[in-house]
């Protein structure tokens, strides 16, 4: 009996982990990226292989200095000169993911580092440098506290801030938890909790509803306010909704005006000032346009185009009131699908086409003429 017993158990362990071998084989030939976050990693290797972000006392989180395109200070790019040399022109970019260039392969075909290649092969600027500090989500939140505690390191001689659509997803939360420390985004919270080391372990525990903490995606890695409502957007009608709120999405922009985005430009500006450097802005550039890839038509609804528009106009008065260069990015930038990914986010022609049109903007200001 006993012999049968164990007959059995080794049979069943046997098959099992023929099962956890098999399942290991495939997921490492055949599983896309988040099924193999999902059930074959370990959190070390998730952390490694994934988190394009780290945590940042401060400033909440960063681009992970882990990762081949980002340098030892966290910025996407080759490694910076500090002390900046005498002889470098040094310009800043400063915005979140159309800055950082997401869903562009290379971080070369970002808008900043063309620009610098425009400036230097079509205008003989061989002084001049751009640095990319754009990270993806950034608002004007974290570039404002960026520009106070990050980038005065860098001494740079312009600073072009670019923003936009991730200032109006900020507007786009809980009436109640929107202020000016922008608490409704939450709180950036490190994973560091070990994961089950089968595969078959991992899957019967998600078959039974129990969410593995993998993040994934990045808002799965912010802690919110207890007892923040959710913008669930319903799109299906003539109007978003936030089903979470019981109002339209524009109800929801009116209730939480850009008091913030224009009180954080209006600070990065003179905190530029304070590092002796220019400033140019930049109005938002989006096409409306519905596209088959990444997320679609990212721009196609119009509560978010309203609201981009509000911050673009706020970002032409800025300029006036303070006295900074001005670029309408938004007014001269094509819609085309041949640009754009997502109507968002673009392709390289549109991050060539949008680093053509600053260059040219800097060689007629004169500026860069001034600092050889």
């Amino acid at each position: 009996m006993r012999s049968k017993i164990a007959v059995i158990l080794a049979s069943i362990v046997i098959t099992l982990l023929i099962l956890e071998l098999g399942a290991r084989f495939y997921l490492a030939r055949y599983g896309d990226e988040r099924q193999k976050i999902l059930y074959l990693y370990s959190r070390d290797e998730i952390n490694e292989k994934q988190t394009l972000l780290q945590g940042l006392a401060y400033l909440n989180y960063g681009l992970s200095t882990a990762h081949d395109h980002v340098n030892s200070l966290g910025y996407r790019g080759p490694e910076i000169a500090l002390p900046k040399p005498a002889d470098v022109y040094r310009i800043v970019a400063i915005g979140g993911s159309t800055t950082y260039g997401l869903f562009l392969d290379l971080w070369q075909l970002a808008y900043p580092r063309q620009l610098e290649e425009m400036l230097q092969r079509d205008y003989g600027y061989d002084q001049v440098e751009v640095i990319n500090a754009g990270v993806p989500q950034y608002s004007t939140w974290e570039s404002a506290v960026n520009m106070l505690l990050r980038i005065p390191d860098l001494e740079p001689d312009l600073v072009i801030i670019y923003h936009g659509i991730n200032d109006v997803g900020v507007r786009l939360t809980d009436p109640d938890f929107y202020d000016g420390l922008n608490t409704g985004k939450g709180y950036w919270v490190d994973l560091d909790d070990p994961l089950p080391p089968g595969v078959l372990w991992r899957f019967a525990l998600k078959r039974l509803g129990y969410e593995l903490p993998v993040a994934y995606e990045l808002d799965s890695t912010f802690k919110r306010p207890d007892g923040i409502r959710s913008c669930d957007q319903d799109t299906s009608g003539a109007e978003s909704v936030c089903e979470g709120f019981d109002m339209t999405a524009s109800e929801v922009m009116r209730a939480n005006p850009p008091t913030y985005f224009e009180r954080n430009l209006r600070n990065m500006i003179r905190l530029a000032r304070g590092m002796n450097s220019d400033v140019l802005l930049l109005t938002w550039a989006y096409s409306p346009l519905d596209f088959p890839e990444a997320g679609g038509g990212g721009m196609i609804h119009r509560h978010l185009q309203d609201g981009v528009d509000e911050h673009n106009d706020i970002v032409g008065r800025l300029a006036d009131d303070e006295g900074t260069l001005f670029f309408d990015l938004a007014a001269s930038m094509p819609i085309d699908e041949q640009y754009w990914v997502n109507g968002v986010h673009m392709k390289a022609a549109g991050t060539a086409e949008m680093a053509r049109q600053i260059a040219e903007y800097l060689a007629a200001s004169g500026l860069l003429a001034q600092k050889e």
